[in-house]
């Protein structure tokens, strides 16, 4: 089998087969790309392709069945499988730009310009290329080892020894050694940047702030997300001017509190959640309305459409809480370290919630939790089933769930029968319920009571919705009734649909808000307002907001 593969310049049936691939990869999914990312997508998938018709060939010939020898025959063949290739790049090049304007375009944005499909071809190519000379090298190595094995034990166990041991050695190397030393890399890379101070950004000077000299975490300590997030937000005056139309002269209107630790503000886990509550003691926190426990995004945002139209709604009676446990963006954080989201939410969340639990119930504040992306899978994890059942806080919101979340996973498939994957209904929704871009939460007739939780999920959301079993069979969402915001031209093709939704996470946040994993003010406010029902609020106050965060 090794001698025939190795002799082997190209396959005619491993590049029809690359192709049809390829073409399958220009279909649409979830997410428009750039060409660069579909170049990638196409020479993966054409590389997979290849692969399979290839080791398909190997082992025809490994179990010695019949093949041709006449010239005419393979030559027919060959022919046969040519033109197979070029009808399926065809394809896929005539269809790729219709589905990708159609995606474009549900989404608010312009049709692809010229040159877009000469630069997937220019990717994909390279990356083929490059895919092919690896896989080469790991032939040559299995061939270097299988000939000296073949002297004493038969043939067939020599290729299968030789298989096994480069495999390992390749696996050793590229995950154990390469993989290492890039995520270290890019960890040292991500650290300098977010130590760096951006000019244009001053540090508070309210003591309600963290950074300020009042504050017991020092600004440089808090990364750069961290002084974006204590820097930012709307001030007491701003609050007043917003509510100056709707007799903001009965209402007391305070200057948020925001509290943030960074991974360099103290040694541990342990000791930056510490910091967090001492901070929030100096800073009178637990006297506020509402406490929100928010926990970041891999790198350590705090997405602002969420907190800032919050402290509005509240007048700025909140404390919003929050702090850093890595470098690494979310998805490469939740590949490489999924524990330490999870573990950081915790040790906030018993900190801040274990000293709140022992405060006289009809004062203390209310309190929630939130996350975004991969803050919603630490911080579903940082209190059980059981201490829900506990009423260990008023509620929580989870926006962007990721497909390795836990609770979400648990919930979506034991889902009320006849509700939808993108949209599921949790029992009567006494306690759980979902929404999407158009508002969900509000069931006439059913009882939502306390601790609410909300999960705000958009169905063109990959983070969310890819599955490794995509390679084997269509998820729920492409069989049961498609989502407004994911094309009906989206069709499941094998292996290569999960290829899709993998590549679209690289591009999830690179398209307008209210799409995708970029989440939208507006939607953070409906999910508020049903989740914390704040006193005092108007529907024309809750329109004037919306319109006040819409997108510029």
């Amino acid at each position: 089998m090794l001698s025939y593969v190795s002799r082997l310049k190209l396959s005619a049936l491993g590049v029809a087969l690359g192709l049809l691939f390829f073409a399958a990869s220009l279909t649409p999914s979830m997410i428009p790309k750039s060409a660069v990312l579909f170049g990638v997508l196409g020479g993966l998938a054409m590389t997979i392709g290849y692969l399979i018709a290839v080791v398909l060939i190997g082992l025809w010939h490994y179990m010695q069945l019949p093949v041709t020898h006449s010239k005419i025959g393979r030559g027919l063949v060959r022919s046969a499988l040519t033109l197979m290739g070029i009808a399926a790049l065809i394809w896929g090049l005539m269809i790729h730009r219709p589905g990708q304007d159609s995606i474009r375009a549900l989404m608010g944005m312009e049709p692809l310009g010229s040159g877009h499909e000469v630069l997937v071809l220019a990717v994909s190519a390279a990356v083929f290329m490059v895919l092919l000379l690896l896989g080469r090298i790991f032939l040559f190595f299995i061939r270097r080892l299988d000939s000296p094995l073949a002297r004493f034990v038969p043939p067939r166990v020599a290729i299968a020894l030789s298989i096994v041991v480069v495999a390992t050695f390749s696996w050793y190397v590229s995950n154990g050694v390469l993989l290492r030393w890039g995520l270290n890399t890019v960890d040292s890379a991500l650290a300098e940047v977010d130590a760096l101070i951006d000019p244009a950004i001053s540090a508070p000077t309210n003591p309600l702030r963290s950074g300020s000299p009042a504050s017991l975490i020092g600004w440089e300590t808090m990364g750069a997300r961290g002084r974006s997030f204590a820097a930012g937000g709307w001030d007491a005056i701003a609050i007043s001017e917003f509510y100056s139309d709707a007799q903001a002269d009965d209402y007391e209107v305070l200057d948020p509190i925001r509290i943030y630790a960074g991974l360099n503000s103290a040694e541990t886990i342990e000791a930056r959640a510490q910091l967090v509550l001492d901070e929030m003691i100096r800073t009178k926190a637990f006297e506020r309305s509402a406490v929100v426990i928010a926990t970041p995004t891999g790198t350590g945002w705090v997405d602002e459409a969420a907190v800032d139209p919050l402290e509005v709604l509240f007048r700025g009676d909140i404390a919003i809480v929050s702090m850093q446990y890595s470098y690494l963006m979310s998805p490469l954080a939740l590949f490489v370290e999924p524990d330490v989201a999870p573990d950081s939410a915790r040790a906030l969340v018993r900190a801040v919630q274990g000293y709140w639990s022992k405060l006289p119930e009809a004062t203390r504040p209310k309190l929630y939790l939130f996350g975004l992306s991969l803050g919603s899978y630490g911080s579903e994890q940082a209190l059980s089933l059981i201490d829900w059942m506990d009423d260990p806080a008023s509620g929580a919101l989870w926006s962007g769930p990721t497909y390795g979340n836990v609770l979400w996973k648990q919930l979506t498939h034991s889902r009320t029968p006849g509700s939808l994957v993108w949209l599921p209904k949790i029992g009567d929704g006494k306690t759980v319920r979902f929404t999407t871009q158009e508002n969900a939460l509000i069931e006439p007739g059913k009882v939502w009571t306390d601790p609410r939780i909300v999960y705000l999920q958009y169905p063109s959301d990959p983070i969310t919705f890819f599955e490794t079993s995509l390679a084997v069979r269509p998820s729920d969402w492409m069989i049961e009734k498609r989502a407004p915001d994911v094309s009906d031209l989206v069709r499941w093709y094998p292996i290569v649909t999960m290829l899709q939704l993998g590549i679209d996470m690289l591009a999830a946040a690179d398209v307008p808000a209210g799409y995708g994993h970029l989440f939208a003010a507006s939607h953070y406010i409906d999910a508020w307002v049903a989740l914390s029902e704040p006193s005092n609020i108007s529907e024309a106050d809750v329109t004037r907001l919306k319109a006040d965060f819409a997108p510029k």
